[in-house]
């Protein structure tokens, strides 16, 4: 099975919150409402994205302080459906939470998501990923901040994210 535009468009939507990209949030709303999305499933989405991120904070919040949780279920998968666990895999993706997206992926499993419906959500939260850090590149820009000679660039050293079919237009 082959991810459709409409479970596509609601799981860049919360990647899209997940990831903090504003300009990206308004383009995938707009795209989850001409594919045929609810508010009701548009609301869900942004709701469970900001329950991800939340949660893969309080688990480094926890980390730092050392007192890491071992085995516990990340943001607590309970009746999970397709469009939710295609959406917590890119989520995960995006925070760059490792136990959420190793959660997740199991449960992607479960609910018959595809090692191909995988790939595509991890290209688009890369995508995604990399146009809400490109904002935030462009702003430091802005007001003219340097960073340190013999700092190299760390955005040398990753390659340009590949464009999937879903341009946010950012």
């Amino acid at each position: 099975m082959s991810v459709s535009m409409k479970e596509k468009e609601l799981a860049a939507v919360g990647i899209s919150v997940a990831a903090g990209c504003k300009p990206c949030t308004a383009y995938h709303v707009s795209g989850a409402r001409k594919a045929g999305a609810t508010d009701a499933e548009i609301t869900k989405s942004v709701n469970d994205a900001h329950r991800l991120r939340t949660s893969a904070t309080e688990l480094m919040r926890e980390h730092g302080l050392g007192q890491s949780r071992s085995g516990e279920q990340v943001g607590g998968v309970q009746n999970t459906d397709r469009v939710q666990e295609l959406l917590a895999v890119g989520v995960a993706f995006a925070v760059n939470c490792t136990s959420s997206l190793k959660q997740h992926l199991k449960a992607a499993e479960t609910v018959g998501i595809t090692a191909e419906d995988t790939a595509e959500i991890v290209t688009l939260a890369r995508f995604i990923k990399g146009m809400a850090a490109s904002h935030v590149e462009k702003l430091v820009e802005v007001f003219d901040v340097k960073t340190p000679e013999g700092d190299s660039d760390p955005s040398a050293a990753h390659a340009e994210p590949e464009k999937p079919v879903s341009r946010c237009g950012c």
